[in-house]
């Protein structure tokens, strides 16, 4: 028997595995090979964004893939939704899976548009919209007015600093701070280290004149493997009869979070208050707070500290 130099050859099955013809002609067969099993090179090609969108619906190409004769192309779901029949072709061409062009519209990514956020995911292209919405790092934004800064927290909290001048009070998680309120004092930014983690406190006009404290965290989504948990407290009026001890009013709560840091935006995502009397005593006629912010891993926080009911 005379050995063929000839190399074996790769191509596509219908339903895209890859198919390797052996060498030999005499024996000639097809054999289906695990795509695991071939080694993968991955390279970087600068193509026409259209060229994987859809030309109907101008939405990101999912598989199936189809085309008509003349090659006028669809998504799945504008194929059903013409009756698979091609509308810009006079006859109505009938649309045909081209099974060949799934493998490259599944094997075509895109950075994360949250990129310069902190994401360093890369997506499949029709996939990248699923991923934005439940993005870990998207941004947060400024509150001011007529600004529109986005950034991560850390991004937001040096932006907050230098060019609105907030104030900001450094916290670290599982230890009390103790804060003045002044009575003119509306909202107190918190931060761990390097603004890692951000938390607004926000102080409203409550019954009587006394003030409502609420407590968000700032974050542009709300996933991760942490939940966070925080407890504020301050000193009640004195009741005569309690002799001399000192009533405290205490609220602890699931942090819920905003993109935006304003009051807008934590009276929006709802949650509890701690009501506070202002305390004729106090310097500025404000209050004093205790804060104190724990958080625990995802799959633990609920048997730690289950959520009261009516909170949502």
């Amino acid at each position: 028997m005379e050995n063929c130099s000839k190399k074996p050859r790769l191509s596509l099955t219908p339903n895209g595995q890859v198919m390797q013809e052996a060498a030999d002609h005499e024996t000639s067969r097809a054999v289906v090979v695990d795509d695991a099993a071939l080694p993968v090179t991955k390279m970087a090609i600068e193509i026409d964004k259209t060229m994987y969108d859809c030309p109907l619906c101008y939405r990101p190409l999912k598989p199936p893939v189809l085309k008509c004769r003349a090659r006028h192309g669809a998504c799945g779901s504008c194929a059903e939704y013409h009756s698979r029949k091609c509308h810009l072709c006079a006859d109505g061409g009938e649309y045909e899976h081209i099974h060949w062009l799934d493998p490259y519209v599944m094997a075509a990514k895109v950075r994360c548009p949250n990129k310069p956020f902190g994401c360093r995911t890369s997506v499949t292209y029709f996939l990248l919209e699923d991923h934005r919405l439940e993005c870990p790092h998207s941004p947060c934004y400024c509150p001011e007015p007529g600004c529109t800064f986005p950034g991560s927290p850390p991004m937001l909290y040096d932006h907050l600093k230098v060019h609105h001048d907030w104030l900001v009070t450094s916290i670290a998680f599982d230890k009390k701070l103790d804060l003045e309120i002044d009575e003119a004092e509306r909202r107190r930014l918190l931060a761990t280290e390097n603004g890692e983690h951000l938390f607004l406190l926000v102080i409203t006009e409550g019954v009587g004149g006394g003030r409502e404290v609420r407590f968000v965290r700032v974050c542009g989504k709300d996933a991760g493997p942490w939940e966070y948990w925080c407890k504020v407290w301050t000193n009640a009026p004195m009741n005569p009869g309690n002799g001399d001890r000192k009533p405290i009013l205490m609220l602890e709560d699931r942090a819920r979070s905003c993109a935006v840091p304003s009051e807008e935006a934590a009276m929006e995502v709802g949650g509890r208050y701690l009501p506070v009397q202002l305390l004729d005593m106090h310097p500025r006629g404000g209050f004093a707070l205790c804060v104190r912010i724990t958080r625990y891993q995802l799959q633990t926080a609920a048997a730690a500290h289950p959520v009261p009911a009516g909170a949502d």
